[in-house]
């Protein structure tokens, strides 16, 4: 039995689909509206003379990373073929704090390791070489670009960015003057590396930055706006000014804001979203939606086929199982959450008990976070599943989506509904 709930817990895991795990994925555009994300992103690649930059958002955990995967290996095995690097930014930002200069030397030093790894291209430093001397004394070492590989030579910067606010300010204050010539030695190396790939039959360059819709969105010290504002609109210049494809992730209450017209200018268009999986009709009706509900059964059959295991094995009755797809709102990751919470509170097969121990937390920190002015907004989602945007209530607004009290759909038509996870609780008594 334990090894029957082991091998379950690790089937469960709520990481996005690495390339190695595309045996479980299940294709889901039709109960997410036919939104059909990736083969628009990768249309806009394909049909461009030039190079392109696109955004992506969605809320977290609803499968932006898994479609970016799909992104990666429908442009790394189709006709053109492109070389796709797959930039995890959280390896080498904290995302408590992003800015220009850490996104760059993310992207590069992911870029050549990805390169070597995958297609023996070693990248020299170039003028990064130049460009970093001075950063020596800040890293408390000497780290000479000389004799190491790019992507080597750089993990030592990374890691002292990501790891340290005051290394992080210094490196900052240094490198943003030169943050021109700093995108300009970046893409020197990104032309040596298209001259590369085309000569084993690639037609370009494409560079996907995930982990960017995770950053904490906050008021900018100097800029005046939010952080994400000032990343995405701010920067756009910088962010879109590589010599290549990009495709970076961006937090889904920007995307939803005020400023959503600057950013479809910005970048040539509407931001695609990534929406929830319809498990049910939009309020007032919130009928259970037989077509999403079976999707959500596969996903986790394909789980439990993995871990050698049925049905039976994991939940107590048909009925269970379908409480916890109801209880997700459509969210892949929170099923594999909910999933791991209930083995590890209980035995198996897990019970309706045991998925309500495994909810009891998120509903105590929604109960602590949501503040009075919050409740008009959901008590209006509960009602008719839209929400009103003023100029007084679009940072609440922001606030329900980032947390995921409130769900985003797209079928038919845009509409939102209240996280099951929350619908239980009540307004605070005056």
């Amino acid at each position: 039995m334990d090894d029957l709930r082991a091998r379950i817990y690790r089937a469960f895991d709520p990481r996005p689909l690495g390339s190695e795990d595309m045996d479980l994925y299940v294709a889901l555009d039709d109960v997410r509206g036919n939104t059909g994300v990736v083969r628009r992103l990768a249309e806009r690649i394909y049909l461009a003379t030039g190079r392109t930059c696109q955004l992506l958002a969605g809320h977290r955990g609803g499968g932006k990373s898994t479609e970016l995967r799909r992104l990666q290996r429908e442009l790394a095995e189709g006709e053109p073929r492109f070389f796709v690097v797959f930039c995890q930014s959280d390896d080498d930002i904290d995302r408590n704090d992003v800015d220009f200069p850490e996104v760059l030397i993310a992207v590069v030093r992911q870029m050549a390791a990805q390169l070597k790894d995958r297609e023996g291209i070693s990248l020299k430093p170039g003028y990064f070489k130049d460009r970093l001397k001075r950063l020596k004394s800040i890293l408390g070492s000497e780290v000479s670009f000389d004799s190491v590989e790019l992507d080597v030579g750089l993990v030592r910067l990374s890691g002292g960015i990501k790891g340290s606010p005051e290394t992080r300010a210094r490196v900052r204050e240094m490198l943003e003057p030169d943050t021109s010539n700093l995108l300009f030695a970046a893409n020197d190396l990104i032309s040596k590396a298209k001259l590369e790939l085309q000569k084993k039959g690639y037609r370009d360059l494409v560079i996907l930055v995930d982990d960017l819709d995770k950053m904490v969105v906050r008021p900018h010290p100097t800029a005046g706006c939010s952080t994400a504002a000032h990343l995405f609109i701010n920067r756009e210049a910088q962010l879109a000014g590589f010599e290549c494809h990009t495709v970076y992730t961006i937090p889904l209450a920007l995307a939803y804001s005020a400023q959503e017209q600057t950013i479809a200018n910005l970048y040539g268009g509407h931001v695609p979203v990534i929406p929830m999986i319809k498990v049910r009709h939009p309020p007032p009706t919130s009928k259970p939606y037989g077509a999403g509900v079976r999707k959500l059964r596969e996903i986790i059959a394909k789980r439990l086929t993995k871990a050698r295991a049925k049905d039976t094995d994991l939940f107590r009755s048909d009925q269970v199982r379908d409480k916890l797809i109801k209880l997700s709102g459509g969210q892949p990751r929170e099923i594999m959450i909910m999933v791991r919470e209930a083995i590890i509170s209980g035995e198996l097969p897990i019970t309706d008990r045991a998925i309500e121990r495994a909810v009891r937390e998120s509903r105590r920190a929604y109960a602590r976070q949501l503040r009075a002015e919050h409740w008009p907004i959901i008590e209006q989602v509960k009602k008719s599943g839209t929400i009103t945007r003023t100029e007084d209530n679009d940072e609440l607004i922001r606030d329900l989506l980032d947390s995921r009290a409130v769900l985003q759909y797209m079928n038919d038509r845009e509409w939102y509904d209240v996280n099951p996870v929350v619908a239980d609780l009540k307004p605070p008594t005056s």
